[in-house]
């Protein structure tokens, strides 16, 4: 059989609770539903990092983050990472990418044979933090920092005409559905593996007017778990509160609702862009052979527990939607912990790529048997190492239990199915599955000397950084190429009407 078509639709800082497909009550996304519908929805999906570049490094290599060094924002993704675009590119997929992966680095391909936009964000090392994990609980000056969301942006939600998201987004469409019809004209008849990766329903929360008035106030859900004072969170809860900014901003009952308006107002977008995407695959024909995969990075507390954006392991922040929809197998839902980082070894399966051949030590699991019905069961890997911590924390879960451990705060442990929004901690009273996820965790991540291998890392990155800033600049950012097929516009040489009929592409319905 012909290797399918895979198209991978990312997106950015989507919580899967607030989707229909996974309980949601709230938002208006038909095109998701309907993926949803005909697909297998993964009810338990986990990003390896509530941040984007260190989640997304880890999904495209199938690694834990920190054992690829994607500590953070502004960590560099190496050339020599093997990815899944190198193994499909190498057993015959055309891969392309459009929009953002947040590479960092020289490289901004990482196997992708054609990029059709540029990033969002910067490609060098200016992300990169400062080596500080000092304690945050404390009322202390704190700077402003590359790359860092503040509470501020939570007051700014609304609708607007145009923003810098927006923009992108919009032309992230253009060219992914530009570049299906494009394909379809032409005769490279090379199975295409297409990454279309949007920015938002990233924060700020803002949404196009006709987007924002679709929900009303009166509409909208309040918080699952309502807000906690700053003195009744865990230490590291309240570490986040004061590294957002939180102290210094009080936000009323409607700066949340206009904040979740503007969240599920951006989500619609996402479903419209989505959508269209969709009818360019049916229209050029791709739709009866494609596997459709949607996903995104990490999630968002969205005022949950009083809590915004991301770098917490609590649920919200950490799981994602993770959907597979592929023309020759029924819908399912599955129960089981997955991980984005199953993304990888599970893109090779639908490929046809034999396990034999992956060269590479990979930390997912290959997806498809579970797909077609087969019971999966292997724990999921989260860390957060940067960004309003003292020390890195890390996270798993395997089966209902949930175990968060650092050097730096005290153990989290829940019973998902007892207490799904993750209110009893039940570290340290003798739960049977403590020890067990305890060792797990450690032999996992050299817990002890993780931290010194961070803070290195990110002095060598603000030394390099500096110095590549000073006198003439290299720039790493991507910025595309024109066009190079010929199928639309008229040139020197071309006569009507075969100049005209060559850019005919027939309906397929």
């Amino acid at each position: 059989m012909r290797q399918p078509n895979i198209l991978l639709f990312m997106v950015d800082q989507l919580t899967s609770f607030v989707l229909n497909a996974y309980g949601g009550t709230v938002c208006k996304t038909p095109n998701i539903d309907a993926l949803a519908a005909r697909g297998a929805v993964f009810e338990n999906a986990y990003c390896p990092y509530p941040l984007c570049a260190p989640s997304r490094f880890g999904m495209m290599s199938g690694r834990i983050p920190s054992r690829i060094g994607a500590y953070d924002n502004g960590a560099e993704f190496t050339a020599s990472t093997p990815t899944f675009a190198h193994y499909l590119r190498a057993a015959g997929y055309y891969t392309c990418i459009a929009g953002k992966m947040h590479f960092v680095g020289p490289d901004q391909y990482h196997g992708f044979e054609e990029r059709l936009t540029t990033e969002i964000y910067p490609a060098d090392m200016s992300w990169t933090p400062d080596a500080d994990f000092r304690d945050y609980n404390n009322d202390e000056e704190r700077a402003y920092t590359f790359g860092v969301s503040t509470i501020d942006t939570v007051r700014d939600a609304g609708p607007v005409a145009r923003s810098m998201q927006i923009d992108y987004d919009e032309d992230v469409i253009h060219h992914a559905r530009r570049e299906l019809f494009a394909r379809a004209r032409s005769d490279d008849r090379r199975p295409f593996m297409m990454t279309v990766s949007l920015t938002h329903p990233h924060d700020p929360y803002m949404a196009t007017q006709e987007c924002w008035d679709r929900y009303e106030d009166e509409g909208l859900d309040a918080p699952r778990v309502p807000f906690i004072p700053v003195e009744d969170r865990d230490p590291h809860s309240r570490s986040l509160y004061y590294h957002y900014g939180q102290d210094k901003c009080d936000l009323t009952d409607q700066d949340y609702g206009n904040a979740r308006r503007g969240y599920y107002g951006m989500i619609s977008y996402v479903d419209d862009l989505f959508g269209s995407l969709i009818q360019s695959l049916r229209d050029s024909g791709f739709a009866d052979d494609t596997v459709i995969l949607f996903a995104s990075d990490h999630g968002d507390m969205i005022g949950e527990r009083g809590m915004w954006f991301k770098k917490t392991l609590f649920d919200p922040a950490i799981k994602v939607p993770l959907i597979i929809s592929h023309p020759d197998i029924p819908p399912s839902r599955i129960s089981a912990p997955v991980s984005l980082l199953d993304v990888f070894p599970t893109l090779l399966a639908i490929a046809g790529i034999p396990h034999s051949e992956i060269k590479t030590p990979l930390d997912g699991h290959d997806l498809m048997p579970a797909v077609r019905g087969k019971s999966h069961n292997a724990p999921v890997f989260v860390e957060h190492i940067d960004g309003g911590t003292s020390a890195p924390r890390v996270c798993v879960r395997k089966d209902n239990m949930k175990l968060t451990l650092s050097r730096a705060y005290p153990a989290q442990l829940f019973d998902l199915a007892a207490d799904p929004l993750e209110l009893a901690n039940l570290a340290d009273q003798g739960h049977p599955a403590e020890g067990d996820l305890t060792a797990l965790a450690e032999n996992t991540w050299p817990l002890d000397t993780l931290l010194d291998d961070v803070i290195q890392s990110q002095i060598n990155r603000k030394l390099i950084d500096r110095a590549l800033s000073t006198g003439r600049e290299e720039i790493w950012d991507f910025m595309p190429r024109p066009l190079a097929q010929n199928t639309t516009y008229v040139r020197r040489g071309d006569a009507f009407p075969e100049v005209e009929r060559r850019g005919y592409l027939r309906s397929s319905e």
